[in-house]
């Protein structure tokens, strides 16, 4: 049996979140955050009710900076698109992202997540963590507090 020492807070960082809103139709982003001390990075979506005839779509942008310096979409980071009329809300959704899916010889090392609300309200929040570090010393300076 393995002995597991590390804590997940180690190996897991929040670089972003929001949490629960009701968002009306239409484009959102979150801050680009850098994952230049991460080796991948984990994207959880949580998507509540969704008010009639809505439809939700999430994808990742990567970009140069965190002040969103050239931007592009990744290659297959896209969720299938939820609708009302299909049932699809109360849903929980993540995205995996590993360093080398993203453009890193041109530059690329920040990722942003977008969300499109199409028709009608959607409630909905999400995190984006930074995972398996590069360094040591993992920081936990983004938690407010860890239980161990």
């Amino acid at each position: 049996m393995p002995d597991f020492t590390e804590r997940l807070s180690e190996v897991m960082c929040p670089l972003d979140h929001e949490h629960p809103v009701s968002k009306g139709a239409g484009n959102y982003i979150s801050n680009y955050v850098s994952l230049r001390d991460y080796h991948r990075a984990w994207i959880l979506i949580n998507v509540g009710v969704m008010a009639g005839g809505a439809t939700f779509d999430a994808h990742l942008h990567q970009a140069t900076s965190t002040a969103g310096g050239s931007t592009k979409n990744i290659t297959g980071k896209a969720i299938t698109q939820l609708t009302q009329a299909g049932g699809d809300g109360n849903q929980i959704l993540c995205i995996e992202l590993r360093g080398e899916e993203m453009d890193v010889d041109g530059g690329f090392d920040c990722i942003a997540l977008l969300i499109d609300v199409g028709v009608a309200a959607v409630m909905t929040s999400y995190w984006i963590f930074g995972c398996v570090s590069r360094f040591d010393e993992v920081p936990v300076t983004a938690w407010e507090e860890i239980i161990d």
